[in-house]
Parts: C-alpha cells; structure tokens; sequence
C-alpha cells in the first residue's frame, strides 16, 4: 500500500513538473514571438524613415513613436499617416501635407511649421508647447486637451476644428481664423486674440482671463459661463453673443470697464 501511495505522488509530482515545463515552454514562445516582432515593426519604422527622408513622401506610413527630431521636410506627403507619440521636436515643417494624419500624443514642441495642411488631422493631447506656426489649415483638426502655450499660432485657420480643454495660454493667436470652432472649457490666459475670428465659435467656460480680443469678431459667439477677468474687449465685436453667467470684473467692453462679476 505505502508502495502504491508513493507511486501516485512521483506520478501527481511528475505531472506537475510536465504542466510546469509546457507552461514555460510557452511563455518563452511568447516572449520570442514578440521580440521578433518587435525587432520587425523597428525595421519598419526605420525603412519608412528612410523613405521619408530621402524621397520626401510617406502617405499612410505608420511612423508611431517614430524619433524624427530635428528633421527638414520640404514639401513631405504624409497624408493621414500614423505620427502618434512621435518625437517631432525641433522639426522643421514647410509646405507638408499632414491632411488627415494622427499626431495626437506626438511631441511638437519647438517645431515650426510653415504653409502646412493638417486639416482633419488628430492632434489630441499632443504636445505644441513653443511651436511656430504661420499659414497653417487646421480646419476640423482635433487637439482636445493639447497643450498648446507660448506658442505662435498666428493667422491659423481652425475653423470647425475642436479645441475642447486646450491650454493655449500666452499664445499669439492674431488674426486666427476660430469660425464654427469647438472652445468648450479652454484656457486661453494672456492669450492674444486680437483681429480673429470668432463667429459662431463655441467657448463655453473659456478660460480668457488677461486675453487681448481687440477687434476680434466675436458675433454670435457662446461665451456662456466663460471667464473673461482683466480681458480686453473693447474694441470687439460681440453682436449677438451669448453672454449668460459671463464673468466681468476689470474688463473692458464696448459699454466700458465692467466689474459686475468682481467677488466682494
């Protein structure tokens, strides 16, 4: 009997050891199946690096994570190609075709971008910090929740795009073009909105505190519930806003300083 019972447990243990080394066996063909490809998708990104420098064309790459810091493109096509995370710092854009394209999570900062088509493109939670931007189409691009401060933005054209929680404080917005544009809930301190365009935008519980909007074209805009604290208006056009639950309180408007939302 005890002879009997010894043999069950060197047969239960020796089952054991079997379902031991098989489940090793396996994870060890996952890991190597995933490195492999890996190894692959690297080799990848880097021939379709090399096709982007070399013939200044990529359209539809798949670029995500890709390290292109510091780059020239010259007239790139990279239409909606898959830039997401990406390192674009420092990178200089001129007259590149990004129609499309998913930029969102990719790092712009200090990147400047001339004469570039980024209209539909994702640009949501990138980061913009310190861009140049001149001439460039954003018309119905994404960048919810980007970061996007200190940066020039200058005569940009966002219109219909949405820009829903984007930090853009102490950026140069002059003469950007917001017509139909999604503001919601944005922070726009010290922001310079002077001569845009802002008909019809939507800045619902806009962060404006300090902004300059002289001569801008506000008509028909929704600023309910938005912060417009030490903001410059004076000189703005606000025919047929929507002004309800507006916080004032040393702003200049057109009827003069107003500090009727100023807290005793």
């Amino acid at each position: 009997m005890r002879h009997e019972k010894l043999s069950t447990q060197a047969y239960e243990m020796s089952g054991k050891s079997m379902n031991f080394l098989l489940n090793l066996i396996c994870v060890m063909l996952f890991i190597a199946i995933y490195l492999d490809g890996a190894a692959a998708k690297d080799d990848l990104v880097k021939t379709r690096m090399y096709q982007l420098k070399s013939f200044q064309a990529c359209n539809k790459c798949d670029l995500s994570g890709a390290d292109l810091s510091g780059a020239i493109l010259h007239q790139s096509n990279l239409r909606e190609s898959i830039l997401t995370g990406a390192d674009l710092r420092w990178v200089y854009f001129n007259g590149v075709n990004l129609r499309g394209a998913n930029l969102s999570e990719a790092d712009l900062r200090y990147s400047w971008l001339n004469e570039t088509d980024l209209r539909n493109a994702n640009l949501s939670n990138a980061d913009l910090d310190n861009a140049q931007f001149s001439g460039v189409n954003l018309s119905g691009a994404i960048l919810k929740k980007a970061y996007a401060s200190n940066g020039d933005l200058s005569e940009s054209i966002f219109a219909r795009a949405n820009l829903s929680q984007i930090d853009l404080s102490g950026t140069n917005l002059t003469g950007a073009d917001f017509r139909h544009a999604y503001l919601d809930s944005s922070i726009l301190i010290k922001t310079d909105l002077s001569n845009a365009i802002l008909i019809n935008a939507q800045m619902r519980k806009t962060n404006l505190l300090g902004a300059n909007l002289l001569n801008a074209n506000l008509r028909m805009a929704d600023l309910r519930g938005a912060n417009l604290t030490k903001a410059d208006l004076s000189t703005a056009d606000l025919s047929h806003a929507n002004m309800e639950g507006v916080i004032f309180c040393n702003t200049l408007t057109p009827w003069g300083e107003d500090n009727s939302g100023c807290r005793q």
